[in-house]
């Protein structure tokens, strides 16, 4: 076992030795103590390990239930393999085409998932271990986890990264955001993406604080529990933020404001208001990527209406903005500028954290860490701390200027009918692509959204054509997929 990867699991047998029984992750189904915890991850790497688990080898593992699936992550990386992050949701046609892309070596998953292989090596907890199509691969072991990036914009790849990059990212949300044995975090966010997995299922019970995870889809239960005054951080995005200020009937009165933290997207204004005057909470932000870990990460505080980015990058985090292609830097494209002329730039980073590269087959693909990884976002500086302007590849080319579509939903989004939307480009003869607004639900009067949008909008960025529908695709985290626009 490397170095890296010994101090994760010593940090985990740091905190059950000064917790005990101490509750540490609870669900639905229970709560599980610190000394509990240590004990199935121990009691797992000695069956990972009579399985033939080892260096090299991919292992798939369902996220869910929580304490299940964290125990089984830190066993994995304990035996010297793989973890492989898999959403509960995830069919087994779906696991066949990840492993088409990637093999996997071997699969854990609860008894009743209908990923479950009958016959199964028992891991307890009503747990199976299959054997999966994929042989362990050399070039992989240097790796601790594989995790699948979301794809919302283009075709999910596999991140690799290493023991020392997930132990850079449990340190960076450890500090910024002060965990320890007195935080209390609600997380109704999936644990097998990039954010929950790193706070959720790494990064809190390294520090000690517990995590109670929640149903995503029921504001009233997360309200109550926000309610109990037990909570100190709740692990959220925009859109279940939005859902929540909605669905609170009175503003809330905590005796000590909760912590909301955002990630996902970019926050917007209204939301963060929301946040503030309807559940009585500080807002926080988190900017990040499955390839690099966390980027920024803006601890609660109380809203300032002049608040727009993430902030400053963190500590050893290394952001530089490469010139966008299409995007002038005298400031003629205002979606390209910051009011004081500086120019917008593709965000690359170079991190502690960031992965090994993408898995393609038995090898390791490093090239587009080179010079640093590119996101993809757009964005500028204000002082030290970053502003997002948007994705470069879903920007909208109208009549030559190019426009962001996070920056028109942001004012869709401040209309109070609108509970979702998307913004896309359409073809067009003479302007080469035109603007269309799709919003939720299908009550909202899209003449009044449109006399909104024109007294904040300019001409080329007011959306040519509305649509309201009951509903919009979206992730498991509530992130509208967004289809690909050609550049």
């Amino acid at each position: 076992m490397t170095a890296a990867r010994a101090a994760l699991v010593s940090r985990l047998r740091d905190q059950a030795a000064r917790l005990g029984d101490a509750p540490l992750v609870t669900d639905g189904s229970g709560t599980t103590g610190a000394r509990q915890l240590l004990d199935r991850v121990e009691a797992k790497t000695r069956a990972f390990a009579e399985q033939g688990v080892g260096p090299g080898a991919l292992v798939g593992t369902v996220a869910w239930p929580p304490a299940e699936f964290i125990s089984d992550v830190f066993a994995v990386i304990a035996a010297g393999a793989v973890a492989v992050p898999l959403s509960r949701r995830l069919t087994r046609w779906e696991l066949e085409r990840i492993q088409e892309r990637c093999p996997l070596s071997f699969l854990a998953a609860p008894d009743d998932s209908p990923l479950a292989v009958p016959g199964a090596a028992a891991l307890g907890g009503q747990r199976t271990l299959s054997r999966g199509p994929g042989a362990p691969r050399p070039a992989f072991a240097e790796a601790a986890t594989a995790q699948i990036t979301s794809g919302t914009t283009g075709s999910p790849r596999i991140a690799l990264r290493s023991a020392a990059a997930l132990l850079a990212e449990v340190e960076n949300y450890r500090t910024a955001l002060g965990l320890g044995p007195k935080s209390t975090l609600a997380c109704p966010v999936p644990l097998q993406h990039a954010y929950g997995f790193g706070l959720c299922a790494l990064a809190a019970p390294l520090a000690g604080a517990r995590v109670h995870h929640l149903p995503p889809d029921k504001p009233r239960v997360l309200l109550r529990e926000i309610g109990t005054g037990e909570v100190t951080l709740f692990v959220g995005v925009p859109p279940m933020l939005r859902l929540l200020a909605k669905a609170a009937r009175t503003p809330l009165e905590p005796a000590r404001p909760v912590g909301f933290l955002s990630a996902g997207m970019a926050l917007d204004a209204h939301t963060a208001e929301s946040v503030a005057a309807w559940l009585g909470g500080h807002v926080g932000q988190v900017y990040g990527t499955t390839e690099t870990g966390p980027i920024c990460v803006q601890a609660p505080a109380p809203w300032q209406p002049d608040g727009t980015g993430p902030g400053a990058p963190l500590p050893g985090v290394d952001v530089t903005l490469a010139p966008a292609p299409g995007f002038a830097a005298d400031g003629e494209s205002t979606s390209a500028t910051a009011p004081d002329g500086a120019a917008a730039g593709l965000v690359t980073v170079s991190s502690p954290s960031m992965m090994l590269g993408y898995a393609e087959a038995d090898a390791v693909d490093a090239a587009p860490l080179r010079g640093g990884f590119t996101t993809g976002d757009l964005a500028r500086w204000e002082g030290d701390a970053l502003v997002l302007e948007g994705r470069l590849s879903t920007c909208i080319n109208v009549a030559g200027t190019k426009v962001s579509p996070e920056e028109i939903e942001a004012v869709l989004l401040a209309y109070p009918d609108v509970a979702s939307c998307l913004v896309s480009g359409v073809p067009d003869p003479v302007l080469g692509q035109r603007i269309s607004a799709t919003v939720t639900p299908e009550t909202v009067d899209l003449v009044k959204l449109d006399r909104f949008c024109r007294e904040r909008l300019s001409d080329s960025r007011t959306p040519h054509a509305f649509a309201a529908v009951a509903e919009l695709p979206t992730t498991e985290t509530g992130k509208v997929i967004r289809p690909r626009t050609s550049q």
